[in-house]
């Protein structure tokens, strides 16, 4: 049986969550303590939400705000202002 290759998948919404997550966290200069300290949460669910494991939705909400952000839902097909670039790029 053959494997097949995972960087050949679409990342999830889910993987990029947890990368950006940890992007952030590096970037404000805080370790995985700090922030579980700051958002009132396990350290253990900074490592989970980082690497895309089940965190739970308080917890998220929690970890979320606590670097500056809120969580929004939005309808999948909406454009969003950093997809502009890309939807009126000019032909070269």
């Amino acid at each position: 049986m053959m494997r097949k290759k995972t960087e050949n998948l679409p990342i999830s919404n889910v993987e990029r969550l947890a990368e950006a997550l940890g992007a952030t966290r590096r970037a404000r200069k805080l370790t995985q303590q700090a922030l579980a300290d700051r958002a009132d949460v396990a350290r253990r669910t900074i490592t989970n939400a980082e690497h895309a494991g089940n965190v739970g939705v308080r917890e998220l909400c929690r970890l979320v705000n606590a670097l500056g952000y809120e969580v929004v839902l939005r309808p999948m097909d909406t454009v969003i202002l950093e997809d502009l670039n890309d939807i009126f790029r000019d032909d070269e």
